[in-house]
């Protein structure tokens, strides 16, 4: 089941008929309703922005400044490119694919990865998943920092640029 808001993969093992259910990803409170589907009871005004990722554009490229409070640093994209990649990321083909069914439980987190081309050289995106776990986007900048964002909300923040 996904959130009717946001689109993030919900677990509702445990839940019953009428339950309410928070999104982790959006904020959104949903209840569980008999036919199994889920209506938004509150939707969050006016979210917060998404701490330590900001973005602006110029022309055909993007400013991405990530930030993990103490350092901050900015690399410049193509917007076709990073759209591509944010793209590929959200309909599940990136470059690396998620393992495949084991006989065993896989409890190592899945990921796709989409590498595009920076200012200052590679840059890649990671969509990291695993069951019951926030849906995550990586950014690992070509000086090796590494920022973590969850999907969704690093989605709905880049696409209006692109």
């Amino acid at each position: 089941m996904v959130c009717p808001v946001c689109g993030e993969a919900l677990e509702l093992e445990g839940y019953e008929v009428g339950d309410l259910v928070d999104c982790e990803a959006c904020g959104a409170v949903l209840r569980l309703l008999s036919d199994g589907a889920l209506e938004v009871v509150e939707v969050p005004e006016g979210e917060e922005p998404l701490f330590g990722l900001e973005a602006f554009s110029e022309g055909e490229e993007v400013a991405l400044r990530l930030s993990d409070g103490a350092l901050e640093e900015e690399v410049w994209v193509a917007k076709a490119e990073l759209a591509e990649a944010l793209r590929r990321l959200e309909e599940g083909m990136g470059e690396e694919p998620p393992e495949e069914a084991e006989d065993e439980p896989n409890w190592e987190p899945d990921y796709l990865t989409v590498h595009l081309e920076s200012d200052q050289g590679p840059l890649a995106l990671r969509r990291i998943f695993f069951p019951g776990a926030p849906d995550l986007l990586e950014f690992t900048l070509p000086s090796g920092s590494l920022y973590e964002f969850p999907f969704r909300q690093a989605l709905k923040m880049l696409k209006p640029l692109l």
